[in-house]
């Protein structure tokens, strides 16, 4: 008999799985966001969960959006504004101007949470920044940002795949192996609560499909920086406004990958135990290096590209899934951005967040009474900023400018999502008002306030 004193078990913590794609564009998978790819698994994860037609990326390149996600923070308060360069260096998190940046991983970590991530980092690949040093207790994949998805060797020559801090190769296909790294991950630690960051480099160049491993891949010792189209790209020729073959073959392999994880969660028996969320790091590629490329990816209706931050640069495709808790078959035009994950991910882990007052105080907020209950979060301005634009949202109105504020562009999103018609003119009131609140914005974050 159990002692009268025997406190009941406390409920197991949800599970917690985000799959980042790399480059993905608003427009480039199928079902609701009407792309030309095969993408099933996603279309049927997007039924039975809720989908985002307003979601952002809180950089239109890949590091500053991973350093956001990472701490629930605007990037420019971790010092990652641009894509942190390929060759090594000491940039990055962890580096010598942020190493007391906490990530999701060591939140989670301290109340019981197993922590794993696999696939891209590119947030540093200084020793201090690798991930088990940053709340991750399993490591599998590359720190630099686009590694050759056979050779896993990056554009300046150097081998680039890791098992926590120590180089280990893994034969095959990146996607897959990410994916494989995943399952085995799950069928492992079901039984606790974990964290599982699977951060796919697809469809990032080097443009390569699964079957391409017998055409020339990068070798170790090569230079592979130049911008210009070259037999390590595959992308093929293709129409000029039509998405190339070879990316939509990417994209229908990464559908699979997150197809097989979602199969592992029921497989383990704990697929109404966990929240997954998909989404991508930043906005497609249209004309890479100033057009030299023809189309890579679609970005649907919306203005610009990969780096800038018009709508095409940073609105991204978002859903997030969790049987029972989430009411399936939900479409939300709520406005949320990559940083409202961790606030999310605290919520629902029951850990408390850093005070207002802290110097770790969260930017983005929780919006987990969206995904239970479809109550948006309260109106907000939200802020970008690049090495050459900037930009500010406040519920329709959005302004775009440059870094020296020479002629700011006025939207409003709600009668124009595609950003054709600049009403800066006709609404200076609302310009300089927006403008009061960007350079207030930035006086804060590069303050550290």
């Amino acid at each position: 008999a159990l002692s009268a004193f025997a406190q009941p078990e406390s409920p197991k913590r949800p599970n917690v799985v985000i799959i980042l794609a790399d480059d993905l564009g608003y427009g480039d998978l199928g079902g609701f966001y009407g792309g030309e790819a095969r993408t099933p698994r996603l279309n049927q994860m997007a039924e039975e969960g809720i989908v985002f037609s307003d979601f952002h990326s809180n950089g239109p390149t890949c590091s500053p959006t991973r350093a956001a996600l990472l701490t629930g923070r605007y990037q420019q308060r971790v010092g990652i504004e641009k894509p942190l360069p390929t060759n090594w260096d000491d940039e990055g998190i962890g580096s010598e101007d942020n190493r007391d940046e906490i990530t999701i991983g060591e939140y989670l970590r301290k109340v019981g949470y197993t922590t794993a991530l696999y696939g891209k980092w590119h947030l540093g690949k200084h020793s201090s920044a690798n991930p088990v040093f940053h709340g991750f207790d399993d490591f599998r994949g590359l720190t630099c940002g686009c590694g050759d998805y056979f050779t896993k060797t990056d554009r300046n020559g150097y081998p680039d795949w890791w098992h926590n801090d120590k180089r280990e190769f893994q034969e095959g296909y990146a996607t897959d192996v990410i994916t494989d790294n995943a399952v085995a991950f799950i069928q492992t630690h079901k039984d606790k609560p974990f964290f599982l960051y699977v951060a796919y480099n697809a469809i990032h160049f080097p443009w390569q499909t699964a079957e391409d491993d017998e055409l020339e891949t990068r070798l170790e010792g090569g230079d592979y920086t130049s911008p210009e189209p070259g037999p390590h790209s595959k992308l093929g020729p293709h129409k000029p406004d039509e998405v190339p073959d070879i990316v939509r073959q990417m994209i229908a392999r990464l559908d699979e990958g997150v197809g097989r994880i979602l199969r592992a969660l029921k497989e383990a028996g704990i697929d109404e135990g966990t929240l997954v969320v998909f989404t991508s790091d930043n906005g497609g590629y249209l004309h890479y290096n100033k057009g030299v490329w023809p189309k890579v990816s679609s970005n649907g209706p919306f203005r610009g590209q990969k780096g800038q931050l018009y709508e095409g640069g940073q609105r991204v495709p978002a859903i997030a899934r969790w049987p029972g808790k989430i009411k399936s078959g939900t479409v939300t035009s709520a406005t949320a951005m990559t940083f409202d994950l961790l606030p999310t991910i605290l919520d629902l882990a029951d850990v408390t967040p850093p005070p207002a007052d802290s110097p770790h105080a969260l930017d983005g907020v929780s919006i987990l009474p969206l995904l239970l209950d479809n109550r948006p979060p309260a109106p907000r301005l939200l802020y970008w900023r690049t090495p050459r634009q900037k930009a500010v949202r406040d519920g329709n109105w959005k302004l775009v400018t440059t870094r020296s504020d020479d002629a700011p562009e006025l939207f409003n999103l709600q009668s124009d999502p595609g950003e054709t018609s600049n009403l800066a003119v006709s609404h200076p009131e609302k310009v300089q008002t927006l403008l009061s609140r960007l350079h207030a914005w930035e006086r804060r974050v590069d303050s550290g306030l």
